[in-house]
């Protein structure tokens, strides 16, 4: 197929399902959808090196969006947005700028914490966009001191990126090495901020010095642009050859660096040789996406994996006039839906892996992502949440956004700039009924569409050996009325541990502390040939149904035969069902762990309530065959502050234990209103 009849093909078939979709023909994410077709080299196809020589907009010509002196784009944004940023400049200004000693960033090689250095340096960058854009806002010069010792400060710092991220230089985990620059996440957010503040700025602070802006340019091709042109063994890249397994560092860091690439190379050739190389390295991040376009970071990362390549999409078309179909493809718009398949209700969405309850995207981002592939709910749903949070929100909500530590510029410039738009748009709090992602494994469920009443489940029968995986496939995430039952507990701080040899005796990276079977003290193994298997899914107005096989995510002292699960969504009665039929090698204890986050009470044989503290607990049963399993609660108090902050002081795990060593049982256990 020739590029031009793979273009009109895509526009068709994205014609097709978004009007299905709108007809109410087509369940949301649902098995009866026209088949995607996983993109291959999609970006060197689209913007091969002859179209780049040809289309690609110069350093100077390039003007995405207005500058500080183009006054009447910037007049024009919400007078409380203006406000707020002008505000929260002034404190940072009586604040001054965070000192970054050596001593700090060897935190990460003395005792593992790597957050003290991560939450000043993060700090400063905050610092350092805000005060641009309020710079931008109000244009009186006020700022213009403490943004050129900002800009400064920055270049000083012997390293840009993060002290956890020091294994990629030759002299391995301690204090930077200065010749030897390797690009790691924020190293690549440090230069892209750096960008476009010369851009935005770059008159002004030549009239304070024109070093300034050379200081940047100079900085920005000896740590991140020349490294980035003359390496190819930067793992993230893919370009090495290994094979190895691609995640959001790819668009995260190529996305940055096309946008310091477009701002601040000048001379044609080289520009053009990064965009190339761009592109080639985005193609080796897709080719390797889930071909049914499932995030398998899931939503924590949707916000600097598929957005991120939304980001890479949509400044490759500004920079050459916006003349290809790209957006037409259904397969990105089909990665932007992920999002809504994985949002359960409010702030939550499934969190397996390293994911986090409160995981939302960015909601005027994701507002111009809908947009541009022509998604009305995607729009929509974006719209709320920019609403709820984020810089175009209003009252606290804005207060808290602008608060906040990291400021990416990329995305703030364009929110604030149409945040009268995003105000005006739409809004709708999108809550499809079903997804199913077949090579992902994710299932997900609701009772009726458009409304979190009743149950919700989730399940991930996948394999152990994703990018940010914990050992948990098979798991599954109940909530109820909007309200979680049975939970993922999620991930803690990131320390040293976390992605060290040792990553696995973490409690909470364990199958014992997920919903799944423990077998003779046997859990389960990660890799990712350790991996669900006979994968069945069904769904319609009665019931949503997934049934599949974990015996071959445990290891084989476990002596697992089979081990079929099966998950059901019973919408007529509003439970949710789960049934566990094995055979073992051999008579074992057998335990089935239950993670939640509410109070859990024995009330009689075979039942236990389910409550939350307070008058309105809305309890919820968990019923279960007395005569086979034994329950036992038990609480775990939580001390890591990234989980507190999800969960409170305290989680219960009920095990429901065999009565006597089994080698093969047929049990059925649900979940429904007490």
């Amino acid at each position: 197929m020739n590029r031009r009849n793979f273009i009109a093909g895509s526009i068709a078939l994205a014609g097709q399902r978004n009007l299905l979709r709108s007809m109410g023909a087509v369940p949301d994410g649902g098995q009866n959808e026209p088949k995607l077709v996983a993109p291959h080299n999609l970006f060197t196809t689209t913007y091969p090196e002859s179209f780049l020589q040809s289309k690609l907009l110069s350093a100077n010509e390039w003007h995405p969006y207005p500058k500080c002196s183009d006054r009447a784009p910037w007049e024009a944004v919400p007078a409380d947005i203006r406000a707020a940023f002008i505000a929260k400049a002034e404190a940072d200004q009586k604040a001054g700028w965070a000192q970054l000693p050596a001593t700090m960033f060897l935190n990460f090689k003395r005792n593992g914490n790597q957050s003290i250095y991560e939450n000043a340096s993060f700090g400063r960058r905050g610092q350092l966009g805000r005060m641009v854009l309020a710079e931008c806002m109000e244009n009186k010069g006020r700022f213009l001191d403490d943004i050129t010792n900002g800009i400064w400060a920055i270049c000083e710092e012997s390293f840009w990126g993060d002290s956890a991220h020091m294994y990629m230089q030759h002299a391995g985990v301690g204090l930077p090495d200065v010749t030897d620059p390797i690009v790691d996440l924020f190293a690549a957010v440090t230069v892209e901020n750096l960008a476009w503040t010369r851009y935005l700025l770059g008159e002004q602070l030549d009239g304070i010095s024109p070093l300034i802006n050379k200081r940047i340019v100079v900085e920005a091709e000896r740590r991140i642009l020349t490294p980035a042109r003359q390496r190819n063994d930067f793992w993230w890249m893919g370009l090495d050859g290994s094979g190895r397994k691609l995640n959001n560092w790819n668009p995260w860091i190529n996305s940055n660096l096309l946008v310091a690439n477009l701002l601040l190379e000048e001379d044609p050739k080289l520009r053009l040789q990064e965009m190339v190389r761009i592109t080639r390295s985005i193609d080796q991040y897709l080719n390797q996406y889930s071909p049914d376009a499932g995030e398998e970071e899931g939503p924590r990362y949707f916000t600097v994996s598929p957005m991120c390549l939304f980001e890479c999409i949509t400044f490759l078309e500004l920079a050459t006039g916006s003349s290809t179909k790209i957006f037409a493809n259904p397969f990105i718009d089909a990665m932007g839906r992920y999002i809504l398949a994985a949002h359960i209700a409010g702030e939550d969405y499934i969190n397996y892996g390293d994911a986090d309850v409160k995981a939302g995207p960015d909601g005027d981002l994701l507002y111009r992502y809908g947009r541009a592939v022509r998604d009305d709910q995607l729009q929509a749903f974006g719209a709320w949440l920019a609403a709820k949070e984020g810089w175009t929100a209003t009252g606290e909500a804005l207060t808290r956004a602008v608060n906040a530590g990291l400021t990416f510029l990329s995305r703030s410039i364009p929110a604030v700039l149409q945040a009268s738009e995003i105000r005006g748009a739409h809004q709708e709090d999108v809550l499809i009924r079903d997804a199913w992602y077949p090579d992902l494994g994710l299932m997900t469920a609701r009772e009726k569409a458009g409304t979190t009443d009743g149950m919700y489940v989730a399940v991930l029968a996948a394999n152990n050996g994703r990018s940010h995986s914990h050992n948990d496939t098979g798991s599954f995430i109940i909530y109820r009325n909007g309200r979680p039952v049975t939970i993922d507990v999620g991930v803690g701080t990131y320390n040293a541990k976390t992605f060290s040899a040792d990553r696995y005796s973490i409690w909470t990276m364990q199958s014992a502390y997920h919903n799944l079977p423990t077998i003779g003290g046997v859990m389960q193994q990660n890799g990712a040939e350790y991996r669900a298997t006979d994968r069945k899914y069904a769904s319609n107005d009665e019931r949503a149904m997934y049934s599949f096989n974990l015996a071959a995510t445990y290891p084989q002292k476990a002596g697992v035969k089979s081990w079929i699960r099966t998950v059901t969504l019973d919408r007529l009665h509003g439970k949710v069902v789960i049934q566990e039929n094995f055979e073992l090698e051999r008579d074992v204890p057998v335990s089935l762990s239950i993670m939640t986050s509410r109070l859990a009470s024995m009330n009689g044989d075979g039942a236990i309530t389910m409550t939350f503290a307070g008058a309105e607990s809305d309890p919820t049963s968990l019923r279960f065959n007395a005569a086979e399993l034994e329950a036992v609660i038990e609480k775990r108090h939580i001390s890591d502050a990234h989980l507190h902050a999800e969960w409170g002081d305290s989680v219960c795990r009920i095990l429901l234990n065999s009565r006597q060593r089994v080698a093969k049982g047929s049990w059925t256990y649900e979940f429904s209103h007490a």
